[in-house]
């Protein structure tokens, strides 16, 4: 059966089963069986989360937000359209990376659409002047964002 898998599902195969055999313990007596196990699978469980850490969550927003701005840069006619009407695909994929809740999409829609003079302004506007000016909005929303 092994010859008929292919070699990186053979690997992820023997990586789980290193990854179930790690955290066992192996013990001689019956009452510290449930101790031992208990600290094994604790332990791993503190090494997952700890890769979790605030560091990684600010590694993550600063993600996002080069994610936000080269979305912004890439299509920036489009989001000047749908922050013009309030509504569009642009302007929903832009709030995602923005991190606006689902619970307050609407209202963000509702700011692009009544803003939209300031963030787009009279004289042609950059995505980054652009996220500058939205951003400042935003600071006066914080509950929005994730």
């Amino acid at each position: 059966m092994l010859r008929i898998m292919s070699f990186p599902f053979r690997l992820i195969i023997i990586a789980g089963i290193s990854v179930l055999m790690s955290s066992c313990a192996v013990t001689t007596r019956s009452t510290e069986g449930t101790t031992e196990t208990f600290h094994n699978t604790s332990d791993a469980s503190t090494e997952f989360t700890s890769s979790t850490s605030p560091r990684d969550e600010e590694k993550d927003k600063e993600a996002k937000n080069l994610e936000a701005r080269a979305f912004a840069s890439a299509n920036l006619d489009r989001l000047k359209e749908d922050m013009a009407r309030g509504s569009g695909e642009h302007l929903t994929a832009f709030a995602h990376l923005l991190g606006i809740k689902e619970t307050n999409r609407a209202e963000f829609y509702a700011l692009a659409k009544e803003k939209y003079p300031v963030l787009f302004g009279s004289e042609p506007t950059t995505s980054d002047v652009m996220l500058a000016r939205l951003d400042t909005e935003l600071n006066h929303h914080p509950e929005w964002r994730n």
